[in-house]
This record gives C-alpha cells, structure tokens and sequence, in this order.
C-alpha cells in the first residue's frame, strides 16, 4: 500500500520498529520475534533478561542497563554502546564487529569466543572480564581496564592497548601479533 506522497506503508512500519521500548522488545522477543536491527534502545532496562541469539546490530543501546543479561550468540555487529552497562552479562559468541562500546562497563562479563573484530572499548572496564578465545583483532582497547581478566587463547593481533591497564591479565596463548602499546604505556602495576 502507498500512501498520497508514494511512500509505501511498509516504510512507515520500518521506522516504528526502530523506535520499540525495552518492554515492548522483551513481549516481541517472548513471542518468536529475534530481528531488531537498528533499534533505538538508548537508556533501556533490560537487566537480567534472556535475550539469546538477538539480532541488534547497528542498535543504539548507550546507556543501556545489560548488567546480568543473557546475550548468547547475539549479534550486535556495528552496535552503539557507550556507557552501556553489561556487567555479568553472558555475551560467549556475541558478534561484536566493530561495535562501539565506548566507557561502557563490561566487570565480570563473559565474552568466550565472542567476535570483538575492530570492535572500540576505549575507556571500558573489563575488570575480572572472561574473554578466552575472544577475537578483538584490530581492537581499541586504549585506557580499557582489563585487570584480571581471562585473555587466554584471545586473538589480539593488531589490536590498540595503548595506556590498557593489565594487572593480573592472564596472557596464556594469547597472540600479540602487530598489537600496538606505546612504549611505557601499559599499566602493569
């Protein structure tokens, strides 16, 4: 159906689903639904819900709460996350491509064999973060506190860590391969 200016109504249905509220998502997401690209959940409460294998990529989930949320297999490619809240949160296979999770804090969080390629965590916390097997080739990890995360097995190559805090990180097979740290710059103490 077209409406007078020719836009068809479909496209008015397309913008209305950008614009869906974090209960209203939790009811779709309750009934089948998965397909959520380009929402705009900013400032959402969507802590300790069961929102395995969603699809938000390119969403707008700044200032999101996500603490204790299950996000297995989601997929959050090119996703804004900046001061999201995802501590605890199960994101194990999340695809994270080139997501921006700008100062968003990620404590605790499990992130096993998650794809984080490209993805920027400037400024983020990831402290106690489990993050084995991880992707975050080509990653910014600049100022992201990692202390005492799991980094075992990650893929790091290329990835920025320039002023990363690393106390207690464990570095087991972790592959290093072209990652850049300014001389001195680490924060190992």
């Amino acid at each position: 159906m077209v409406v007078a200016d020719g836009t068809s109504i479909e496209f008015f249905l397309a913008i209305e689903d950008l614009f869906v509220e974090a209960s209203q998502l939790i009811q779709r997401y309750a009934i089948g639904q998965r397909q959520f690209e380009r929402a705009d959940l900013r400032e959402a409460q969507l802590s300790e819900v069961d929102l395995r294998d969603v699809h938000l990529a390119y969403g707008d989930l700044t200032w999101a709460n996500l603490s204790q949320t299950n996000l297995y297999r989601a997929e959050l490619v090119g996703a804004m996350m900046w001061r999201t809240r995802l501590s605890w949160a199960d994101l194990r296979q999340a695809d994270m491509r080139r997501a921006l999770i700008l100062r968003s804090c990620m404590t605790f969080a499990n992130l096993t064999e998650a794809n984080l390629q490209q993805a920027d965590l400037r400024l983020s916390d990831l402290r106690q973060a489990n993050l084995q097997r991880a992707n975050l080739q080509g990653a910014k990890l600049c100022y992201a506190d990692l202390s005492g995360a799991d980094l075992s097995e990650a893929d790091l190559s290329g990835a920025d860590l320039t002023g990363a805090i690393v106390r207690g990180v464990n570095w087991q097979g972790v592959c290093l391969t072209g990652a850049i740290a300014a001389p001195n710059s680490l924060v190992l103490v």
